[in-house]
């Protein structure tokens, strides 16, 4: 099978991609800085000519998109830091996930306080789930102290804290596991 050469690098080829690409994922500015970046130089070097002739390309095709609305940082972050507390993704993590992605601080934390709209104790709830899916938490046998701690271990390189940790491994049984999720989310008890 022939491989396809790309296309040559205008303004309306690389808003193209743009689109495409907005179309199949979610990407903050700086993830499509990033990637637009990458399919210049991969073009130019197919074409042999100069990257730094189209890179100007780059800011007037984020600055278009952002005032459209295609390119939101905030709503990102809002949106990932859910996906990931839905995944047992602690606050830490989520943090560091965000800045991965070039979410600035004081937007990272705003993604994060916006979860409290969705739950009581968004770090609990995540524990919970975290927990539930690693299979930390199991009500058929009483568990050892070497066994609690290496769940508390493996809870904290989760980056959850100690008290949430210990909260979820100290649960006798599924009653008190599904009060303390409910806990968690509505507030409760």
């Amino acid at each position: 099978m022939k491989k396809r050469s790309p296309k040559k690098i205008t303004y309306k080829n690389l808003e193209k991609y743009t689109f495409k690409y907005l179309e199949k994922y979610a990407a903050t500015e700086f993830q499509l800085r990033n990637i637009l970046k990458r399919k210049i130089i991969k073009t130019s070097f197919f074409f042999q000519t100069k990257p730094d002739d189209y890179i100007h390309f780059i800011e007037d095709i984020l600055t278009k998109f952002k005032k459209i609305g295609l390119i939101n940082d905030i709503t990102f972050s809002e949106n990932r830091a859910l996906n990931l507390v839905k995944r047992g993704f602690s606050k830490r993590k989520i943090l560091i996930n965000l800045k991965q992605k070039g979410i600035v601080d004081r937007i990272a934390n705003q993604g994060i306080n916006n979860l409290k709209k969705f739950f009581f104790n968004f770090e609990l709830a995540s524990g919970l789930i975290y927990a539930k899916k690693k299979k930390i938490v199991s009500f058929n046998k009483k568990k050892g102290f070497e066994e609690s701690k290496k769940s508390l271990i493996q809870m904290s390189r989760a980056g959850f804290t100690y008290d949430i940790a210990k909260k979820i491994i100290n649960l006798n049984n599924e009653r008190e596991f599904l009060e303390l999720e409910k806990y968690a989310n509505d507030g409760d008890v």
